[in-house]
């Protein structure tokens, strides 16, 4: 597993339950500070726009409220590193080179 311990505070947005808490969990395992965590477009927003994070981890789509797009492009001008996490591997025009991590996620050993 990757030492992350680098990492105080990183962003987790995903709409799915079990998913978030196995990031939250992964990331934590790894060395990271803090987890803060978003259920939904609004909630990753609002921490984006007001929050500290030296990283983050989008869900590509959150379910009804949509695309995280917009909360990676306020990540981005704050100048926050992030990745995608999807099902899917459809990233609109500006966004192909961040980083793609493909659901469902292999066991962590």
């Amino acid at each position: 597993m990757a030492n992350l311990n680098h990492l105080s505070t990183v962003l987790v947005c995903e709409d799915e339950a079990l998913i978030l808490m196995d990031i939250e969990s992964t990331l934590l395992s790894a060395g990271v500070g803090v987890v803060q965590s978003a259920m939904s477009l609004e909630e990753g927003l609002a921490m984006a726009g007001s929050g500290q994070f030296d990283a983050a981890v989008l869900d590509l789509h959150l379910g009804r409220d949509g695309w995280s797009y917009e909360i990676a492009h306020r990540l981005k001008e704050k100048g926050v590193p992030f990745i995608f996490s999807s099902g899917t591997i459809d990233v609109v025009e500006g966004f192909h080179d961040v980083p793609l991590v493909m659901k469902p996620f292999p066991p962590t050993r």
